[in-house]
């Protein structure tokens, strides 16, 4: 075999290129490991070490238990299930690379999130977090509830899913909601998602302030009550 120092430099890489490696396991056998599959084995251990990400299998069969390093149903199944139809799942607090994030993943509490295929992005749901918690029949997974923002195609058994926070380009980073009170009224009941205790301005249709009783009911919904009925608007930031 010829010196490697002798062969010459491919200056363009591409993934289907092929290195040479040991063998970790077995008889330490040298072989041929292609880009494609060392890109996938990055991504699919989480190596790479990006902060704000975890990658999960979708497992769709438990019937012989649910894996660590997975993202499943509570009953299992839903090869094909399209992301618009997707509202509770379980994820594994051990991700395939064997890495715990039984402290991290709480930080996704409330925060937007994507679920993309790893490969092809343009298979994925983004998501309001609403509620995490750990799932007590099976205490090493936490139980996801999530409420849908946008979505494309479907998730597939046996891929890999990048379970990411989510920022829409473009996005205010001070959220704000307009409500609209069309019908004469002295309650309003406002359900705004904005995940927080919003500062409010309301105007009657003739654009006067009014000034009312507030009552905040928790961070997305709030109670509005005036002496007398009226239509109009609410400012909430």
């Amino acid at each position: 075999m010829a010196r490697i120092s002798t062969y010459a430099l491919d200056a363009k890489p591409s993934l289907g290129d092929k290195v040479i490696g040991t063998e970790a396991s077995g008889n330490s056998l040298t072989k041929n490991y292609s880009f494609t599959d060392i890109v996938e084995l990055l991504n699919i251990t989480n190596s790479t070490a990006l902060a704000d990400q975890m990658i999960y299998a979708f497992q769709w069969d438990i019937s012989s238990g649910r894996d660590e390093g997975t993202i499943s149903f509570i009953s299992g199944g839903g090869n094909n299930t399209a992301f618009s139809a997707i509202n509770t799942v379980l994820i594994s607090k051990t991700l395939p690379g064997g890495m715990s994030v039984a402290n991290y993943a709480g930080l996704f509490d409330n925060k937007t999130i994507i679920l993309a295929e790893v490969g092809n992005i343009n298979e994925y749901g983004t998501y309001t977090v609403t509620n995490i918690e750990e799932y007590d029949p099976e205490p090493t997974f936490f139980k996801l509830t999530l409420a849908l923002s946008a979505h494309h195609g479907s998730i597939k058994k046996d891929k890999y899913y990048v379970f990411s926070e989510f920022v829409e380009a473009g996005a205010d980073v001070d959220k704000h909601f307009t409500y609209i009170q069309s019908v004469p009224a002295t309650v309003w009941n406002i359900q705004h998602n904005l995940y927080k205790f919003p500062s409010i301005t309301v105007i009657d249709s003739a654009g006067t302030v009014v000034v009312g009783e507030y009552t905040y009911i928790d961070n997305n919904n709030v109670k509005l009550t005036f002496s007398a009925a009226f239509s109009g608007k609410a400012y909430l930031n």
